[in-house]
């Protein structure tokens, strides 16, 4: 009798354990997707400008997962907009 009983407290210590393990690695884990500190528009839009020289017409930020881009639209040589994809993290 009292080897099952031991038998069932280490089996409830270890499940409790892995339960605990397995709740801290999916915190560590989503704290690992969201460190991208993002830049602000009006720096996406500066370095479109940089890249083309031409007037910013809209600006947008696209979530997808982890990877945050804007799509920034650049009016060049006054006839076509240009899309330019600048990554949003730092």
């Amino acid at each position: 009798m009292k080897s099952r009983s031991f038998i069932w407290v280490l089996f409830s210590f270890i499940l409790t354990t892995s339960i605990l393990v397995e709740a801290k690695d999916r915190k560590s884990s989503t704290k690992k997707k969201n460190d991208c500190q993002l830049i602000s528009s009006g720096a996406a839009i500066s370095k479109a400008k940089a890249r083309t020289g031409g007037k910013v017409v809209g600006v947008k930020l696209n979530r997808k997962g982890n990877k945050s881009t804007y799509k920034v639209r650049v009016l060049v040589d006054k006839k076509r907009v240009k899309n330019i994809t600048v990554k949003a993290c730092r």
